[in-house]
Formats: C-alpha cells, sequence, structure tokens
C-alpha cells in the first residue's frame, strides 16, 4: 500500500483502502448494461461508497441514457441548449457537465471550484420536497487524462469516507456532533434576483440504504445552526471540525486511467479534484450527477 503526504493539508493519502474505490462490472459495456448488472452496480456503490468502471467508451448521449436507466433520474436533459462548435459533439449532452480544458490547452479549467473538499448535492438545496439527505450519486467519466498533476504525481481525485471519519472520533464528540445540524446552499449560483433558501442537514445522518451513522460536513461556506450571524465563527468552526477528521481519517486517492468512470455516493463520502498543469496537459471528464430511486 502506496502512502504519500499531501503537505497542504498535511493529509495522509492511500491508493488502496478497505472500503472505497471497489472495480466492479470487469468487461462490461455500459451502454448495454443488463438490469442485473444495474442492481449489482447500485448495490455495490451503497456498500462501498466508491466504485470504479474501466475501460469504457461512451458518448456524452449514452452516458446520460445510462445514469436515466441505473438511477431513475427523469430530469436529465430537460433542458437543451446549442452545441459549442468548439468541443467535439460526442462530448455534449443536456444535462451531462464537461469538465477540465476540452478546447485545448489553456489555464482556464472548467469545474477548478471542486479542488477543496466537498459534498456534491448540487440540487438539493433549491428542489423543494427533497430533504438534505437524499440519495444523490456522481459519476465522473474520465475521457482524457493528464500523465501527472502539479506535484509530479499520477492525476487523482481524493475521497474521505465519512462513515470511517465517523467512527473514529471520540464517543463524547460523536454524541455532541448527533445534536448538531449545518445550513447548506447549492454552489450552483442562481439567476439574477432569485433567492435559494438553505437547507439544514444534521452533522450526523442514517444513510437511506445501509443505516450506517455518516457525517456530512458540505463545504466550508456550511453554517453551523446557531452561527447565522457570525460567519467568521460558522467557518472557523467548520475548519476545526474538518481539520480533526483529516487527522484521523486517510483519503484514498483514485489514480485515473482513459475510460474510467467513478462513481460516489456524496451521502458516504466528501471529495477534492487535484490541481494540474492545464497549460501542459489535456483533461477532460464528463460528469452526470443524479437522484437514485435506491
Amino acid at each position: 500500500m502506496k502512502r504519500y503526504l499531501l503537505k497542504m493539508n498535511k493529509l495522509l493519502t492511500v491508493q488502496q483502502h478497505s472500503r472505497l474505490g471497489k472495480e466492479v462490472l470487469r468487461d462490461c459495456n455500459l451502454a448495454s448494461i443488463t438490469d442485473q448488472q444495474v442492481e449489482e452496480l447500485k448495490q455495490s456503490l451503497w456498500e462501498h461508497g466508491v466504485i470504479v468502471v474501466r475501460k469504457q467508451k461512451l458518448t456524452a448521449s449514452q452516458l446520460k441514457d445510462f445514469a436515466i436507466q441505473t438511477f431513475g433520474d427523469s430530469t436529465l436533459g430537460h433542458r437543451p441548449k446549442p452545441l459549442d462548435p468548439e468541443i467535439a459533439p460526442d462530448l455534449q449532452s443536456p444535462g451531462v457537465s464537461i469538465l477540465g480544458n476540452p478546447k485545448g490547452l489553456s489555464g482556464e479549467v472548467v469545474g477548478k471550484v471542486a479542488w477543496q473538499w466537498h459534498h456534491d448535492k448540487d440540487h438539493l438545496p433549491k428542489t423543494q420536497g427533497l430533504d438534505m439527505n437524499a440519495l444523490y450519486v456522481v459519476m465522473l467519466y474520465g475521457v482524457s487524462i493528464p500523465d501527472k498533476g502539479t506535484d509530479g504525481q499520477p492525476h487523482t481525485t481524493e475521497f474521505l469516507d465519512m462513515v470511517e471519519a465517523y467512527h473514529n472520533l471520540a464517543p463524547q464528540h460523536q454524541q455532541q456532533l448527533g445534536l448538531l445540524s449545518m445550513y447548506h446552499l447549492s454552489p450552483i449560483s442562481p439567476q439574477p434576483g432569485v433567492e435559494i433558501p438553505r437547507k439544514l442537514h444534521p452533522i450526523v445522518s442514517t444513510h437511506k440504504v445501509t443505516g450506517r451513522y455518516c457525517l456530512y460536513l458540505g463545504s466550508d461556506t456550511s453554517i453551523l445552526k446557531g452561527l447565522e450571524n457570525k460567519p467568521e465563527a460558522a467557518k472557523q468552526y467548520w475548519q476545526e471540525l474538518f481539520r480533526e477528521i483529516l487527522d484521523c481519517t486517510p483519503a484514498y486517492a483514485h489514480i485515473w486511467q482513459p475510460g474510467d468512470i467513478v462513481f460516489w455516493d456524496n451521502s458516504q463520502v466528501m471529495h477534492t479534484g487535484m490541481p494540474y498543469n492545464a497549460n501542459k496537459y489535456k483533461r477532460i471528464a464528463l460528469r452526470v450527477g443524479v437522484m437514485a430511486n435506491s
């Protein structure tokens, strides 16, 4: 098991993990997945939190169709927009985001905001009738992968097991956190004049499928209930709690290969993208976020 230290966070990172990062459905073409394989993939995801299917060759439309078939999110693709002539048509489909530098080598990177630790629950804060503990799954398809990150290491996305993080805390601290909640905002900026209300999420929640206790922190914009009018104190509380979690919980680093599709369950894990030299390396990834029907 290879281990190394990220100097920025003094974080112990492992490239093998007892739970996260399981490879599933070897030699399966997700464009023609069977119902039995769908169930196998979903059960593996709930069990492991992060899974990977390798050696895929999908268009953006095929990825979207697979997501709908697998997770039942029929909201994808209802807002068509014109194709960008500077990006290959196979990479474009309503409901599918393109991350990286798809228009060529450039310092302009789409998705750079994800280069910090966070949960993805994009649509939940602004969707009426959905509680913040709803099952929100992200799949990221690596089309073109940089050879290296900025630190000379292989290109990775890193994940924290928030089930493990909860159990690594002292019992007294677990009990204290079980009484607290945080307000969360969608990371997607609203249209001018549109106000998106904050939504509460308990710091300690019970996973809807597995019944495991998980920590949910959102991002450093989250606000502890009771500190709504004290933004500096709220940010300090979040940072100190997250630092404690980093100190006792190793992160799993997925080393990307072209054709990988990594799935993660945002009720169970936090993640961060890793910087790379976009003037030197090309990175294209297709992202789909879906509400899962369990």
